[in-house]
């Protein structure tokens, strides 16, 4: 399963929809090439929801960041590289006042997702860009949401699971049981490192363990630059894997408060608002600074 996707993957996804994810790409993994094509053309095959386009609405511009977050929108979902692209356009676009993330994603991978955010980060400093759990934006996606100017979550909304994590796959019991067995042959024992062809050795197991630990701290840093608090605030404040209704987000200062994206645009429509937003992120900025 792990090694379908590299054995060296690391997701920041809620859970339940990572489990899910992987079960998917388990199965289909395992069936046969013949299979594969007849389901294929059997119509058993649904080819990937194309990205939802940028939506301008008067000076606003509205980016859906939906499904899981990857690197060419792998799994179906959001485009690492198109978001950050579309969102530093529209930074330096004169004719967009602010832009509105409406997220409603379970994260994904960690590849790619620093990149948006520092690219979310920076057009803050030149134009309201605020995120919106609508309703849901965990793992990665809340990495998303706290890079933005601000931060909200819809009224049924949910945020957090802030964290990293990887796994491996033992089959060898697999293949036992249908007669089968692998053999690998590499170059050196690094080419080979965390295979799914037997136990997980310690070695590699601390590998891994340093690569995770590694992307968390990262993880952590940027909420802490987003949201203006110190890294070791972080997780008292939004947890390290928990997750948190909108209600419970607002009154712990995960987000800025409870709202609907139909309000969110509504104010942010506002060249006083969004003014009096990038006043209020400069003053909070400069008093994290000063600590």
């Amino acid at each position: 399963m792990i090694e379908a996707i590299g054995a060296r993957t690391l997701w920041a996804m809620h859970p339940d929809a990572l489990s899910d994810l992987l079960a998917q790409l388990t199965i289909t993994a395992k069936l046969p090439d013949s299979v594969k094509a007849l389901a294929t053309m059997m119509g058993g095959a649904k080819d990937a929801k194309a990205p939802a386009d940028p939506i301008r609405d008067g000076s606003t511009l509205v980016v859906p960041v939906q499904g899981p977050t990857s690197p060419k929108g792998s799994y179906g979902g959001t485009s690492t590289e198109r978001l950050t692209q579309i969102v530093l356009e529209a930074g330096d676009d004169p004719k967009i006042g602010a832009i509105v993330l409406p997220i409603m994603s379970p994260g994904g991978l960690v590849f790619g997702n620093a990149e948006v955010g520092d690219a979310i980060y920076s057009v803050r400093a030149k134009k309201p860009i605020i995120g919106v759990a609508s309703p849901y934006a965990f793992s990665a996606a809340h990495w998303i949401g706290t890079q933005c100017s601000a931060f909200f979550a819809s009224t049924s909304g949910e945020v957090g699971s802030v964290g990293v994590r990887g796994g491996h796959v033992d089959i060898s019991g697999f293949e036992d049981k249908i007669g089968m067995k692998t053999t690998l042959i590499a170059s050196s024992p690094e080419k080979i490192a965390g295979h799914p062809y037997g136990p997980l050795s310690e070695e590699d197991r601390a590998e891994m363990q340093a690569d995770i630990d590694a992307c968390n701290q990262t993880f952590v840093a940027a909420i802490a630059r987003g949201r203006g608090i110190p890294a070791a605030d972080v997780p008292k404040i939004h947890g390290e894997g928990r997750t948190f209704s909108a209600a419970t987000a607002a009154q712990l200062g995960i987000t800025d408060g409870v709202m609907t994206l139909r309000d969110v645009i509504a104010k942010y429509g506002s060249s006083r608002n969004r003014l009096g937003l990038m006043r209020r992120r400069a003053e909070i900025q400069g008093m994290a600074a000063a600590i």
